[in-house]
């Protein structure tokens, strides 16, 4: 049976955008794993999650925000951990808060978008270690830390979520036939 051009060129978009993020977590988890604090990640790959969101692509942003973490779960062999699970915790929190301001009508930027979906993030995984890991109060002592944390990698990832849009907005300008 000949598949639909259509329902082709979306499952090929898809797999790109799963793959180039996949790709960025499983360097990065490979990468924090050498520093003295190795569950301490910027999320660069959610660039590309943000970035699908912003052309309004919900679906796949979700899709991508799932596949990413299975997936770089399975190739850095913590699928079945922790901190695979903590890591979906939080990104599908992230995925919501970030959508829910995406469509507010209040016009967030990318980089707002990116600094709450990175907050949020850190509280959920901090809320995820309390109720499944470390049942104790004292790792709320964590969450100031761990918010400006969330405002530095968020930051640093909606900058490179706005220059993602930039360039591939100028891209597709450059190849429009006038």
């Amino acid at each position: 049976m000949k598949m639909n051009n259509r329902i082709r060129q979306i499952l090929i978009t898809y797999a790109f955008f799963t793959a180039v993020a996949t790709t960025i977590y499983a360097i990065e988890s490979l990468a924090v794993r050498a520093l003295p604090l190795p569950f301490l990640r910027i999320g660069l790959a959610n660039a590309v999650v943000l970035y699908i969101l912003w052309q309004h692509d919900y679906v796949m942003a979700l899709f991508v925000t799932i596949a990413k973490t299975i997936i770089g779960g399975t190739l850095s062999f913590t699928l079945l951990s922790p901190a695979t699970v903590l890591s979906l915790l939080g990104g599908a929190g992230a995925y919501v808060i970030m959508w829910l301001l995406l469509i507010s009508r209040m016009q967030f930027s990318i980089i707002g978008i990116s600094i709450a979906g990175a907050v949020l993030h850190n509280i959920i995984q901090t809320l995820g270690v309390r109720w499944f890991i470390i049942p104790r109060d004292a790792i709320y002592n964590l969450l100031p830390l761990l918010m400006l944390i969330g405002i530095v990698t968020g930051l640093i990832t909606g900058i490179a979520a706005f220059e993602l849009t930039r360039h591939l907005r100028m891209k597709t300008l450059a190849e429009t036939p006038d």
